[in-house]
This record gives C-alpha cells, structure tokens and sequence, in this order.
C-alpha cells in the first residue's frame, strides 16, 4: 500500500523509519521480532546497506531537522530548520550517488518514543512534487502510526492492550502535568488530597511506574488525554 501512493504522489521511495542505529540488527529486518520500532523502506538496496554499515542515522540532516519540527518539510528546506553542517551535506552526497535525490520528510514524534519519520524520495536528478506535499503530510503520518502499530502486534504487544485509566485518574493526571499540588487538586475536583494521592498511586501502579510524571507522559503517549489538555 505504501508502495502505491508513493507512486501515485510521484514519489519514487519511502522510508518509515524510527531514529535509531540499526547496525546491530543488519540489513534483514530481523529487530521486528526483537525490538519495537519502525523500519520499513523500498529505498535503493545500496542505500540501506550504507546508511545501516555506516550508522548514518546519526548524522543525517534530514532525521535531525525532523526533530526540530512537527510539520512535514521539503528537503531543499534543510537550511531554514537546521544549520547544514559538511558532515550534513556529505551524507547528502552519498544519498545521491546511491541514488537518492530530492524529497519531504514527515515527523513522526509520539511523547515517550524514539524520534521517528516518514521520508518520501525521489531518484537522483528528479524533484519532489512539491503540489503533493499535503497529501504526502496526511499519507505519512497515518502510514508511520500504522507500520507502528503492526510492529507491536508481531511483538504480541496488540495496541488494544494499553491500561484503561478512570475517569478520575485521568482527571489527576491532567491536573498533575498543569502543576498542581495534590491539595490543589482536590479542591478542584471536591475530593481529599489522600483521595487524590491514591488515585496517582493506582495510575502508577497500572503503568508500571515509580514516578508521577511517568504517568503524565504514558497517559499522554497512550492517547488516553490530549496535549492541549495539559497545556490549559
């Protein structure tokens, strides 16, 4: 499927990738059974046997300028998100002449995750649809949640199988990430600040977890409360 609407947007590659060195795993695809991260790419074979051997994950501009933005950007747009660096442009240059030219990257940045990406290429000496890139936002960051996804089910790890907070856990923990003291809290939500505690103290225990922020960011990771909720 991803294959499809690559090409359909005119794209000639793709790469979902989380940002991480891949040189103890090999070429083969072999970490979906032993890790839980995202890589899945139909880019040149010579490229991922470079950008594996090389560990060029850790210097590419491309994954690093991702991580400075939530909003998917066309690769000539490098230099208004990062400072391009020579170490930057030589893995450039080594992309091209593996075959790898012009592109958009899509972040793919979930709280408590690896740094991830949806990278759209074309080959060398060809340029991206740049009337495309819209779409190319909204078809990479479904196809990263997706290839996320699949990667928890062959784990066994099913996403239905995330904790199942209560309502007033959820309203804690809200009211946690916003700052507020446990006395403060209960006054809010009309209940005791013991009451309060041993709600937190359940989500921790639920989660696995030995501190309250933990429990901020697996709720917020999890999706079970929205960022623009924490923030008010």
């Amino acid at each position: 499927m991803m294959q499809d609407i690559t090409r359909e947007m005119g794209f000639d590659y793709f790469a979902l990738v989380h940002h991480v060195d891949l040189r103890p795993f090999g070429t083969l695809n072999g970490h979906l059974l032993t890790s839980d991260f995202v890589t899945i790419s139909d880019y040149p074979q010579a490229w991922i046997e470079e950008y594996i051997t090389g560990d060029v994950v850790s210097s590419d501009p491309r994954l690093l300028a991702s991580q400075r933005t939530n909003v998917g950007f066309g690769w000539d747009q490098l230099h208004e998100i990062i400072e391009v660096t020579d170490a930057h442009r030589r893995v450039i240059e080594r992309a091209e002449r593996a075959g790898i030219g012009d592109g958009f990257t899509v972040p793919a940045n979930v709280p408590g995750e690896l740094n991830g990406s949806c990278n759209f290429a074309m080959r060398t000496g060809s340029f991206a649809p740049r009337t495309n890139f819209s779409m190319a936002q909204l078809a990479g960051s479904f196809a990263f949640q997706a290839a996320r996804n699949l990667v928890l089910r062959i784990r066994g790890l099913g996403v239905n199988e995330r904790v199942q907070l209560t309502e007033r856990q959820l309203e804690c923990i809200v009211l946690v990430a916003r700052g507020k003291t446990d006395w403060e809290i209960g006054k809010i939500l009309g209940i005791s600040s013991e009451t309060v505690k041993q709600h937190i103290a359940n989500a921790r225990e639920l989660y696995d977890v030995p501190k309250r922020m933990q429990v901020v960011l697996r709720a917020l990771y999890d999706g079970q409360v929205p960022l623009s909720e924490m923030l008010c």
